[in-house]
């Protein structure tokens, strides 16, 4: 009998008993309870609360909350085992981080979050293959009996990462613990400020805080770049580098200096120390200051970028014989000529097309010519095993960043990974080459659970490299193409193939990407061999676009998909 439901997998109610630790009747295994307690959910969900007495509402309410919470707990020990037993490379993915923020769906911010939550609150694996207790014991202690969430924890590993280095190993777990027990009588917010005044009450004077713990807190966040492609940059500094920008402020970010309001001719560039001591000079800053109308905040930033200009004309990035030596920018040629939608930096970084025209005046441009509608780079050679900085160049131009399925790692972090590999003679030619991440390259290889790569040689993908998984019974997955840095490719392949489906009346015919026991299917050889081709560009005669493609041409800078 399935424990979930009746033999031919319907799900089934639960018989109603009281919650008393050894008196349930429960399965040992993990996955087993999973499945029960997903059936439990999923019962609860569709069972009426009209019936439930006011007590008992809020009865479940707390039991569903000490559920979520305990959750976190479970989630910890069930990351760290999948780390550990590199599980998640079973299904194609190299990093724990892209399994979490991919393959689980979770995005970036929330994968990073509970995978540095894992490693403080489950129990590791030693090197010797021992069983470490938590890096937190009270505080995985409490997520265990249900007491404290995620928030918590977040808030006990930052107060806990504010504690000076030089305190006693014996206070720092007293003050956890504290921190723990806190923790299952206070809200978040609550405890934050519990916790500062502990940091207090340890540190009264800041003596014992040492420029060990000023280094060891550190940091300079570039963040995502919002729909007006703007970002936040946030960070500490240590008190060396905030007086060396201090003192870059105050020289360069002076009112009627590194204006961009200004007219060029009579634009006032770098510090104000070089402003020459004339009269007709200090009339000319004069002026500046009076057609100055910007804020401080506003002065600082264009300082900061002033002063990049003054680093990067001046040679401060070396002789760029890579790709992050220089500024290297591609936008296709119907969004220049329109005028509008954004360009790519090499970093990964958005750039309106407005904006590309300013730094094309101070750059070096370089052309990569493709076949037509295609990305399929025309041709270049090399007989060394090292990327020129040309290719490079053009790679950027195709690929945009790393090549691997779901893989959102830009180019300038990405190596050259030959196709086939040099050491089975493949060539340093632009068409067997491929931007991968350090991860992704070393994952190619002939063994289960590595990859294979090859170039699509047709179809609106052409010139585009497809990755296929190698399964454990020796066949390859379907191939993949990683549309991560290609939203627009993404937008204009899914719009064509749906429109070519409803003009031949289909449904849709690919099947799914994994076979049942797992997410991404290993397909025959003919199958994973084969290519698609013919499903772009197809629009019935008479056919107009749909909102939906109005939108996406709009969002992207097009007039047509």
């Amino acid at each position: 009998m399935n424990p979930m439901g009746d033999p031919d997998g319907t799900a089934i109610g639960v018989e109603s008993r009281p919650v008393a630790g050894s008196a349930v009747d429960l399965p040992e295994s993990p996955l087993e309870l999973v499945r029960l307690a997903d059936a439990a959910l999923a019962k609860a969900a569709s069972a009426p609360l009209s019936a439930v007495t006011e007590d008992g509402l809020l009865e479940t309410a707390r039991i569903s909350e000490r559920l979520r919470r305990r959750q976190v707990g479970f989630d910890a020990q069930l990351l760290t085992e999948v780390n550990d037993r590199g599980a998640h490379e079973r299904e194609g993915f190299v990093r724990l981080s892209t399994w979490l923020s991919h393959g689980l769906r979770l995005g970036r911010s929330e994968a990073r979050r509970r995978y540095g939550q894992a490693q403080k609150i489950a129990k590791l694996t030693g090197m010797t293959g021992q069983t470490l207790p938590p890096a937190l014991p009270a505080t995985a202690a409490a997520v265990t009996a249900g007491d404290i969430g995620h928030q918590h924890v977040a808030v006990i590993m930052a107060v806990m990462r504010e504690l000076p280095h030089s305190l006693p190993a014996e206070v720092k777990e007293s003050a956890e613990a504290d921190l723990a027990g806190m923790a299952a009588q206070l809200a978040p917010g609550e405890l934050s400020r519990a916790g500062r005044r502990l940091v207090e009450l340890l540190d009264p004077d800041g003596r014992l805080t040492d420029e060990t713990d000023r280094q060891r807190v550190r940091s300079l966040f570039i963040g995502i770049q919002d729909r007006q492609t703007m970002t936040d940059l946030t960070g500490r500094l240590t008190p060396v580098v905030r007086a060396k920008f201090e003192l870059l402020l105050a020289n360069w970010a002076v009112a009627g200096m590194n204006n961009p309001d200004d007219p060029q001719a009579e634009r006032l560039f770098g510090s104000v120390e070089d402003v020459a001591d004339t009269d007709e000079a200090r009339e000319r800053l004069t002026r500046a200051r009076q057609r100055d109308h910007r804020s401080i905040a506003q002065r600082n930033h264009d300082a900061f970028e002033a002063f990049l200009d003054y680093v990067i004309g001046h040679g401060g990035l070396g002789k760029p014989k890579r790709i992050p030596g220089q500024l290297v920018i591609t936008a296709s040629l119907a969004e220049i000529k329109a005028g509008c939608g954004t360009a790519l930096t090499a970093t990964g970084s958005l750039v309106p097309i407005g904006d590309l025209v300013t730094l094309a005046a101070h750059l070096d441009p370089s052309l990569v010519v493709f076949a037509d509608h295609t990305r399929d780079v025309l041709y270049q050679g090399r007989a060394k095993r090292s990327a020129t900085l040309a290719q490079r160049l053009a790679l950027f131009a195709r690929d945009r960043g790393c090549s691997a399925p779901d893989c959102d790692a830009p180019l300038v972090a990405s190596q050259m990974h030959h196709l086939p590999d040099w050491a089975k003679g493949g060539a340093t030619d632009i068409d067997k080459l491929t931007p991968a991440d350090g991860r992704h390259n070393r994952a190619v290889g002939d063994r289960a659970g590595q990859w294979e790569t090859a170039y699509r040689r047709r179809g609106p993908d052409a010139g585009r490299v497809v990755w296929r998984l190698r399964c454990r019974d020796g066949t390859l997955s379907r191939p993949r193409i990683n549309d991560t840095h290609h939203p627009d490719d993404l937008a204009r392949r899914a719009s064509s193939v749906k429109r070519l489906r409803q003009h031949r009346g289909e449904a849709d015919p690919d099947p799914p990407d994994c076979p049942t026991d797992h997410p991404r299917t290993c397909a025959g050889p003919a199958e994973a061999g084969a290519d698609s081709a013919g499903a772009d560009n197809v629009r019935p005669a008479g056919e107009q676009p749909s909102p939906t493609e109005t939108r996406i041409c709009n969002r992207l800078g097009y007039t047509t998909l």
